[in-house]
């Protein structure tokens, strides 16, 4: 079911409701009881099913940026702690430990 987000017309509280998009609800404040007034709002609650919506498939490229991202950050990491420990191995060698 969707999501709908009311206002009361006497205090301005936001709530919402959940409600099928043919229902007409008499919705009242959860504050002080009054009528409110349905508002629409732009939501993140629209999910595409399917392959192929630019959405979806732009999530999908953003998501592999961000782990490529993480990954090559995790490498030079790694890198540098390989260096620092080939370059103690060298200073042991010429100080002779």
């Amino acid at each position: 079911m969707p999501t709908f987000d009311y206002q009361c017309s006497s205090c301005k509280n936001l709530q919402e409701e959940f409600h099928s998009i043919s229902a007409t609800p008499d919705v009242k404040c959860e504050e002080c009881g009054a009528k409110c007034e349905k508002i629409f709002t732009a939501t993140e609650n629209f999910i595409l099913k399917g392959g192929g919506w630019p959405s979806k498939d732009m999530k999908e490229k953003r998501q592999m940026t961000e782990k490529n991202s993480r990954m090559k950050g995790k490498m030079k990491e790694r890198e540098h702690a390989g260096e620092a420990v080939r370059n103690i191995g060298d200073l042991k060698k010429k100080k002779g430990i």
